[in-house]
C-alpha cells in the first residue's frame, strides 16, 4: 500500500479534481501553459474530470455565488452540484471542454427568478400565493468552453425542487406531480429568457431536475429527470428519467435498496465489524453509496476514531487500507474512507474505479 503524508486536507473529493496522473488533460497542458485564447488552465490530475479556466491568471467564481448555498443541508448541496457535473459529461466531454463557474446568471437575476410571482416581481417562478409552498429552491449554472479556452460551447443548468417546504416550524410536503408541473413551466421560461441573452442563442443547454430531500436526511436528494435544449430551442417537451439512488449504510429496518440487492450492504457490515473488532475507541463507522442506473458509482465511508498519536493513526490507516483492498476487491466504483477525530480529519484512504491500488494520506 502506498502512504503519503500531507500537511493539510488536499484530497480532491470534488468532481473538478481527483487523484491520478498529472499528464492527462484536455489539451495535455500543465497548469503553467496557456490555451489558444491565452487563458491559463488549472490542469487536472484525472482525465475523467474537467480542467478549469483561469482568466487573467485568476479562477472565475460564479456570478451567482451568493445564491448557490440555499439548499437545506450539505448533503443536498453536494449531491446537487456533483450530480450536475455528472449529467454534463454526457453532452460536454472533459476531453473536449473546459469548465467555468456560471457567468451568465448573476445573483439579482436568480433571486428574482426564485422568488414568488407577484406584482412587484413578475419574473418569479414560484407561486405568488403565500399560502402555497416554494417549489423551485435553487438554479445552478455551469459553463463549458471549447478547446480554445474562450468560446462558450454550452451550459448546464440544475433546477433544485423542494419535496418538503419549511415554513417556520411547519413542514409542507410537495408532491412529485407539483414538482413536475412547476418544472415544465420554469424550465421553458428560463430557456426562453436565456436564449435572448447575447451568446446563448444557439448553444446546447443541459437541464437537470433535482429533488431535494428533507433536511433530516443523511443521504440527500437526487436528480430525477434530465433534458437537453439544442439549436436554440426554448422548450424541452420530453424529459428523460434519471435513475439515481443514494443509500445510507448500515442499512436499517431490513430496507431493500441497491446496496442490499448487490451485496454491498453485507460487505460494508463485514468491513465495519472487522474495523470495530480489531481497533477499540471507535465512535462510529458509517457510509453512503451512490448508484446510477443500478450501478455503484461511489462508496464513501466515515470512521470516527479517538486515536491521536501519529503511530496509532498510521497503524489504523494501514489496517483500513488492507480491509478496503480485500473486502471491496470485486466492488466497482470509487471507494473513499475518511478517518476523522472530533476536531479534524486524520487520514484518508482511496481506491479509484477500475483500479486496484490503494492510496492513503496521513494528515499532519
Amino acid at each position: 500500500m502506498k502512504i503519503k503524508q500531507i500537511a493539510a486536507l488536499g484530497v480532491c473529493l470534488f468532481s473538478l479534481g481527483a487523484c491520478g496522473n498529472l499528464d492527462k488533460g484536455v489539451t495535455n497542458t500543465d497548469p503553467s501553459e496557456k490555451t489558444e485564447s491565452g487563458n491559463i488552465t488549472t490542469g487536472r490530475i484525472d482525465n475523467s474530470v474537467y480542467q478549469g479556466i483561469m482568466t487573467d491568471g485568476k479562477y472565475q467564481t460564479s456570478a451567482s455565488r451568493e445564491t448557490i448555498s440555499s439548499l437545506n443541508s450539505g448533503y443536498n448541496q453536494t449531491n446537487f452540484e456533483n450530480g450536475l457535473l455528472r449529467l454534463s459529461h454526457q453532452t460536454f466531454s472533459p476531453d473536449k471542454y473546459f469548465f467555468q463557474e456560471g457567468q451568465k446568471l448573476d445573483a439579482p437575476t436568480l433571486n428574482s427568478w426564485l422568488g414568488r410571482n407577484t406584482a412587484e416581481n413578475n419574473q418569479g417562478l414560484n407561486p405568488g400565493d403565500e399560502s402555497q409552498p416554494i417549489i423551485l429552491q435553487q438554479i445552478l449554472e455551469h459553463d463549458f468552453l471549447d478547446e480554445d479556452g474562450k468560446t462558450l460551447g454550452g451550459i448546464s443548468l440544475g433546477f433544485a425542487f423542494n419535496s418538503v417546504y419549511y415554513q417556520g416550524d411547519t413542514a409542507i410536503a410537495v408532491s412529485r406531480e407539483e414538482i413536475m408541473a412547476n418544472a415544465r413551466k420554469s424550465v421553458n421560461t428560463v430557456l426562453t429568457r436565456m436564449r435572448k441573452m447575447a451568446g446563448l442563442e444557439s448553444v446546447p443547454i443541459v437541464v437537470g431536475l433535482f429533488e431535494q430531500s428533507t433536511k433530516e436526511s443523511l443521504t440527500g436528494g437526487t436528480y430525477i429527470y434530465q433534458g437537453v435544449s439544442k439549436d436554440g430551442e426554448t422548450t424541452i417537451d420530453n424529459f428523460e428519467q434519471v435513475n439515481e439512488e443514494v443509500v445510507s449504510l448500515p442499512v436499517l429496518n431490513n430496507a431493500t435498496n441497491g446496496a442490499t440487492n448487490d451485496g454491498l450492504s453485507n460487505k460494508f457490515a463485514s468491513f465495519r465489524s472487522s474495523v470495530q473488532s480489531f481497533f477499540p475507541n471507535l465512535t462510529g463507522v458509517t457510509g453512503k453509496a451512490l448508484y446510477v442506473e443500478g450501478q455503484l458509482q461511489t462508496l464513501t465511508m466515515s470512521v470516527d476514531s479517538k486515536y491521536y498519536a501519529k503511530t496509532e493513526i498510521t497503524s489504523f490507516t494501514q489496517y483500513i487500507g488492507k480491509q478496503v483492498e480485500s473486502i471491496f476487491k470485486e466492488v466497482p466504483g470509487q471507494i473513499e474512507v475518511q478517518i476523522l477525530s472530533v476536531n479534524e480529519p486524520q487520514a484518508f484512504v482511496s481506491r479509484k474505479d477500475k483500479e486496484n491500488e490503494i492510496i492513503s494520506y496521513i494528515f499532519n
